[in-house]
Formats: C-alpha cells, structure tokens, sequence
C-alpha cells in the first residue's frame, strides 16, 4: 500500500470525540474513538482527544514525528482565519477558545481546524462521493444538523465563517425549541435528537407503536428509522423529518445550484425512510432550473465522515508547508 503523507485527524462532536493517524488517500491506519461527555469543559476534551490520538498513533504501528499536520474537525461553528471556536450548542465552554493554536503547541505539528460540515465536505471532495465535482452541497444530519459547501472547486466559508449554518434556517415559525435560542429551525424538527423527541412525544400521546417497547430515555433516531419500515408511526416521524430537510436543501440548491448534494451524519443511515420524503420534498420546492442533473447522494464516509474530513484539511495545511 502506497502510504505518502500520513496525517493527523481529530473529530470533537456532540457524541463522540474521535482520533486517526489517515494517510493521503484517505486510508486509516489508527483509529480511536470514545463517547463525549456533555459536561466536559474544553481542557477535558482536549486532555482525552491527545489519550486517544497516542493510542492511534501506537495502533498504526507510526511515530508522532512523521505526521505531517494535524486537522481538527468541530461540532460548532468556528471563526476559520482565527483558528478560535465560536461556541458549540452541545457542549459548554467552547466560547472564543483558540482551539488551532492550543493543538498546534500541544502536538508539535502545523494545525487546522474547521466547523464539522465544511471538514465532512472536503473530506467527501477528496475520499467519497463528491470526488471530481466541483460544485457541492453537503449536509450533516446528526447531533446538529449543518452545511459545507465547495464552489467552483474551493471551499466556502462565507465573510465571518458562517456560511452553511442551514441548521437554524427557519422552517415552523414559533416550532419546537433550538440549541441555538429560537424557535423552529430545522434542527429542531430534523435532527437526531428532535426526531427522538418526536417519537417520544408521539407515545406520551397514546400512539401505538412497536416503539413503545423502548424506554423513551433511551429512544433514539435509529431505533425510529429501523421501525419505520413496518410501523405506521416510526415511518410518519421520519417522513416529516425528511420533508423538512427537503424543504431546507431546495432553499439552498435555488440558491447555489450545486452539482451534487451529499447527505451524511448518522441520521443519514436511516437510507430510504429519509432520503424518498427528502428528495420528494426537493423536487416539489426547488426551481426546476437548479434542479436539472442534480444529484442527492448518501454520503460513502459514513461515520467516519469527521475523521476523515479532519484528514483532508490537514492534508490541505501540510500542502502549505
């Protein structure tokens, strides 16, 4: 196997933190991941991201000295130029930390970060299903849901960093409760949590449901999208779910009119229970001009979509070197 260029990946989500020694082409040699604690503040996570990044280091058989650069993917948004986190809506303290720069002395290795859709976009770009377009719209749909965009083959990021935040596009004015403090965006109505809420509210009502078996503390999106096949209720959360994410993504590809739109993050595993009312949903909302060769694609990274979006931008930094 062809190595060349061996870099550093770090994933820092909702759910899980994650670490992987990944080579140029995108093949991972070391790889570890763990569940996030929610009430870790950003030193904790740090101090755990290095445990796990030794112990992936030591399981791809490496040495620290010949990873070229280290790229961090980040569950919230980000100022990019500054390397400094904007905040994160699952996890406390990330306000104004400059994550870039404390990893980068703390490794000894040239670092980038980025928002956890723009690196899960490059990496798709570069390792899966947007590789050779030029024009690409990805959305994640998990903890959060947001966006990354290629255009005209860079990446954009928009005047402040912000571009892509279609999570908090307003979708039900005065809906359910966000992360973010409003009301009715659509990762209030999309997400993995919100479609987990769904389900529970649904059963608190008196719906029948072979989910009812499932304590509602521990129902999760998957457990929806598995039943949804054969049970009336599971399958309507996530029709609306998946109408709404269409409803969202036409907005955007009106907007931008990209080749391809890639849908990831572990919602996205649903498959067909989300992506048949999603693409309905695009069709009947987008204009038929932007819509004309569009295609709307599983993401191939599955849940290694952070990892290795991390990996594309630390192979783009050490390309700088």
């Amino acid at each position: 196997m062809k190595v060349g260029r061996v870099v550093l990946a770090m994933d820092i989500g909702g759910t899980k933190l994650g670490a992987a020694v990944v080579t140029e082409s995108g093949d991972v040699l070391g790889e570890m991941l763990r569940p996030t604690n929610p009430s870790w503040q950003p030193l904790e996570i740090i101090e755990v991201l290095f445990a796990l990044a030794e112990e992936a280091v030591c399981r791809a058989d490496t040495e620290w000295r010949a990873l070229a650069a280290l790229g961090v993917s980040f569950g919230g948004p980000v100022d990019f130029p500054a390397g400094i986190t904007v905040r994160c809506h699952h996890l406390p303290g990330w306000e104004g930390v400059a994550l870039r720069d404390v990893l980068a002395e703390r490794s000894g290795l040239p670092a980038i970060m980025d928002n956890d859709a723009n690196a899960a976009c490059l990496g798709e770009v570069a390792f899966g299903a947007a590789r050779g377009c030029r024009d690409v719209l990805y959305v994640t749909v998990s903890t959060g849901i947001g966006a990354g965009l290629v255009l005209d083959g860079r990446p954009y990021r928009g005047a402040g960093s912000m571009a892509g935040e279609l999570g908090h596009t307003l979708v039900v004015p005065d809906g359910p409760s966000c992360s973010c403090g409003r009301r009715g965006c659509l990762e209030a109505v999309a997400s993995g949590p919100a479609i987990a809420r769904a389900g529970g509210e649904a059963l608190e009502a008196g719906e029948d449901s072979v989910l009812r078996c499932i304590p509602r503390a521990e129902l999760t999106a998957e457990h929806i999208a598995e039943a949804a096949g054969s049970d009336p209720l599971a399958a309507r959360i996530m029709e609306t779910a998946g109408e709404y994410l269409g409803l969202a993504i036409a907005g955007a590809v009106n907007l931008l009119n990209p080749q391809i739109v890639v849908i990831g993050g572990g919602v996205s595993l649903a498959g067909d229970a989300l992506l048949r009312p999603l693409r309905e949903a695009v069709r009947r909302y987008g204009a038929a001009e932007a819509l004309c060769d569009l295609a709307i694609v599983v993401g191939q990274l599955g849940r290694r979509g952070g990892l290795l979006g991390a990996a594309a931008l630390a192979l783009e930094r050490s390309s700088c070197e």
